[in-house]
């Protein structure tokens, strides 16, 4: 069945950030988001996904000599809790949930904002667990600390509720795919491949001169095609990964204009070696919107901060 318009563009929007309202008690429900929530807390996502954790992130370390970083996120809603301790069902909080695949193991943790605002000040509040977790709970720090020694991270996302923010300010560079976008783990060997070669095109990211570019990237994973988008964000790569899902003519502005509205910069390199076809939309988007356009295949030799 054609996909139109309205179908297509919520399929490719569905991962933004949809956080719920600002709240007035200050913080979460710690015990409910560790372990006290229906299984929709963090010993819930552990004891359902552990197994994946460990298969697929053990993969992305492998191919990558253990020099990216892999993460599993969930969002789940808890309740409130007030200064007398009583949990508020009618302003629940959003509440990341996460694992990180470590070299010999994992851990887990989670964190929340403050109020529940988008731009609140993050919190973690160490519990009681000992003994019902399968992963030790950890502040998120020791995972980003972890992080910040990785070229990557690779951050696959089980539901479509998440705050770009937290990853913007926690991570170093990352790259956010929702879950089952890549089904066999061997597919994460050419995207490390294909990202590392990526990187290795720039001379530093702490150069003033990237902020005004931005970067989509086509690539193909065992078969499935996928383009991927990047801006600079505090001196890091920050973007997204997804599968090339357009079937039709007159699915491909609609995909232009998806992707090129989340990109900030002025200057959009065209990465890769083969851009699905899109090089037409792409080229009358920028026209109109005043845009430049450089388009890079994999092997070139210069820099991204080259003038």
């Amino acid at each position: 069945m054609k996909l139109n318009a309205v179908m297509l563009t919520a399929l490719l929007l569905s991962a933004a950030p949809a956080f719920s309202q600002t709240v007035y008690n200050q913080y979460p429900c710690a015990e409910c988001a560790v372990y006290d929530n229906n299984g929709t807390d963090l010993r819930g996502f552990i004891n359902s996904n552990k197994d994946q954790l460990m298969a697929r992130g053990g993969k992305v370390n492998e191919y990558s000599n253990n020099t990216w970083g892999y993460l599993q996120i969930k969002n789940a809603h808890v309740p409130s809790v007030d200064k007398q301790g009583n949990l508020n069902y009618y302003q629940s909080m959003d509440v990341t949930l996460a694992m990180y695949k470590t070299l010999d193991g994992g851990l887990a943790t989670w964190m929340a904002r403050e109020t529940n605002a988008p731009q609140g000040p993050l919190v973690y509040i160490k519990t009681n667990d000992e003994g019902k977790l399968g992963l030790e709970n950890v502040k998120y720090t020791k995972i980003t600390h972890d992080l910040e020694m990785k070229k990557f991270a690779l951050v696959e996302y089980y539901n479509d509720t998440y705050n770009d923010r937290d990853y913007d300010n926690l991570l170093k560079n990352y790259i956010l795919l929702k879950s089952g976008s890549i089904k066999d783990p061997s597919g994460f060997k050419t995207v490390i491949e294909f990202y590392d070669n990526f990187l290795s095109k720039f001379t530093y990211l702490s150069d003033p001169t990237l902020e005004t570019k931005s970067f989509v990237t086509f690539l193909s994973v065992n078969g499935t095609k996928y383009v991927g988008y990047f801006n600079i964000i505090n001196s890091k790569l920050a973007g997204h990964l997804n599968p090339y899902k357009v079937e039709y003519e007159a699915d491909r502005p609609v995909l232009v204009n998806s992707i090129f509205k989340k990109l900030k910069g002025n200057i959009v390199y065209i990465y890769g070696d083969d851009t699905f076809g899109m090089d037409p939309e792409m080229v009358k988007y920028a026209r109109e919107n005043n845009i430049k356009l450089k388009h890079w295949k994999t092997t070139a030799t210069k820099k991204f901060n080259d003038k």
